[in-house]
């Protein structure tokens, strides 16, 4: 079941137990000692994409008093980068400035706020928008996803969507006065596969499309922009259950979840995450919640969780290893995909000591029985657009 905050929005009680002892760990200690810290101050989108995670129906938003006051102790506890996603992090845009600013005082290192591009109303709005973003001290980049998604509802080939997507780029470089301000996502099997949005932006922007050896990615650079594109793995979770090839007969290499871990994550009911990968919307892994405990107890409790603790201790090859003695015909074959397997064993319930559910295909409530019989409520309310 998906717990909820006190008062979902609203701030709400510290524990008594909360604690604002340091817990930093050795850099060389193998544990979790996050160091990024990453806020959804809305589930809610403009978009309905068909393989994302994130339960959009949901109107739960952060309260802003309450995450300046995390983002304070995060600061407090030696975590120095600052992130933002969604949902659409542009539809709560005054959690956004407050956050900017606050964190700009407190020497943040900003990473990037994460956008599908297309929240703007036009180009007033858009304008607008990064004007008041600017005027924060906001250093770091826009993060863009492009993908074929994007395009699903338009005919003609998506013309409308990628002349808005020129249009955001366009108006990013001016304002904040960087080439660099932009990052592109792109979401597929592999990373030389889905690249034909990005193409279109490219040509819509007058620019190329070139693999650089020296980043190992990709790069989109025109004469005012120069864009980096990161590869997300897609993976069939959530409302993308449906999707086909993610065992694709070979194991993922031990990381040790150094890439998407080693964060704090907070989504908009103040629920807190250790990671941004495809399973960090299952109750599975919360580590605790901003409105009743404090930093250094979430980073404690994150070090004392059964399958948290342990993913950074010993790796996620440690529960592999666990599945495929206690329980292996419960795996279909062998992935590649980091985060899919540790979505997928703890949405079935295979690892000791943690309960399964979630999943669905993208219907968030309601109940439905894991793979041991145990019936897992999803959610405790849905608020569908209309």
């Amino acid at each position: 079941m998906r717990p909820s905050t006190p008062n979902p929005g609203q701030p709400g009680p510290r524990s008594p137990h909360s604690s604002h002892r340091a817990v930093r760990a050795h850099p060389t200690e193998r544990t979790f000692r996050p160091d990024y810290l990453s806020f959804a101050g809305t589930y809610q989108c403009n978009l309905e994409c068909p393989h994302c995670c994130v339960p959009i129906e949901w109107t739960d938003r952060l309260d802003i008093e309450t995450a300046l006051r995390t983002l304070e102790e995060a600061r407090s506890e030696g975590i120095t980068t600052l992130g933002f996603t969604g949902g659409e992090p542009f539809l709560y845009p005054e959690f956004l400035y407050a956050l900017c600013r606050r964190a700009v005082q407190l020497d943040y290192r900003f990473d990037k706020i994460m956008t599908n591009g297309l929240w703007f109303s036009d180009l007033k709005h858009l304008t607008s928008t990064f004007e008041r973003l600017a005027s924060t001290g906001y250093s770091g980049k826009l993060g863009l996803s492009v993908d074929k998604f994007h395009f699903q509802r338009e005919s003609g080939g998506g013309s409308g969507t990628v002349q808005r997507l020129g249009e955001f780029c366009r108006a990013a470089r001016t304002i904040f006065d960087r080439d660099t301000i932009v990052s592109l996502s792109y979401s597929s099997r592999s990373p030389e596969v889905g690249l034909e949005p990005v193409q279109k932006l490219a040509a819509e922007l007058n620019a190329v499309v070139e693999w650089s050896d020296l980043l190992g990615k990709y790069l989109l650079v025109s004469t005012d922009l120069t864009m980096t594109l990161n590869w997300n793995h897609l993976a069939p979770v959530e409302r993308a259950e449906h999707f086909a090839g993610a065992w694709d007969g070979c194991w993922f290499e031990e990381d040790y979840c150094e890439g998407p871990g080693q964060a704090l994550v907070v989504n908009p009911r103040g629920e807190v995450k250790p990671c941004c990968g495809f399973a960090s919307d299952l109750d599975q892994l919360t580590i605790g919640n901003i409105y009743t405990d404090s930093v250094a107890r979430i980073i404690q409790q994150g070090r004392d969780h059964p399958y948290v603790g342990r993913i950074f201790r010993e790796g996620l090859a440690s529960i592999r290893a666990e599945v495929l003695e206690h329980s292996p015909d419960e795996l279909p074959g062998q992935t590649s995909n980091h985060c899919f397997f540790c979505w997928y064993v703890l949405t079935r319930g295979l690892v000791r000591g943690v309960h399964g559910g979630g999943g669905q295909i993208g219907a968030w409530t309601g109940v439905r029985p894991n793979r041991r019989g145990e019936l897992i409520t999803l959610g405790n309310k849905l608020a569908r657009r209309t």
